[in-house]
């Protein structure tokens, strides 16, 4: 399981991904990405290493079975975290074109 994945499942909180992170770093298996082993698609990890609120918002998305993208694009004008985050979305543009290929 993934952090996301527990997180999703009540198995963990946003403030547990310290602990998968010493997870990541102390696993055997060198080939696997810390992105992927925490549940999150590349832009949404690169947005996470600028501003860490997106975790809540992956987290949100995934419980309304949409992407981070269509999640933030219908909530950009309701507060201003969710515009900064929208900002970071724009600026990942083109990882978030690879994602959707």
């Amino acid at each position: 399981m993934t952090f996301v994945e527990d997180v999703l499942n009540n198995r963990a909180s946003l403030d547990d991904i310290d602990t998968y992170r010493d997870e990541w770093e102390a696993s055997e298996d060198d080939g696997v990405q810390y992105h992927t082993f925490l549940g999150l698609l590349w832009p949404e990890y690169a947005m996470y290493v600028e501003d860490d609120d997106v975790l809540a918002h992956v987290i949100e998305a995934r419980r309304s079975g949409q992407d981070l993208r269509t999640y933030l694009s219908s909530r950009k004008d309701t507060s201003p975290v969710t515009a900064e985050l929208w900002r970071l979305v724009e600026r990942y543009a083109k990882e978030w074109a690879a994602v959707q290929r």
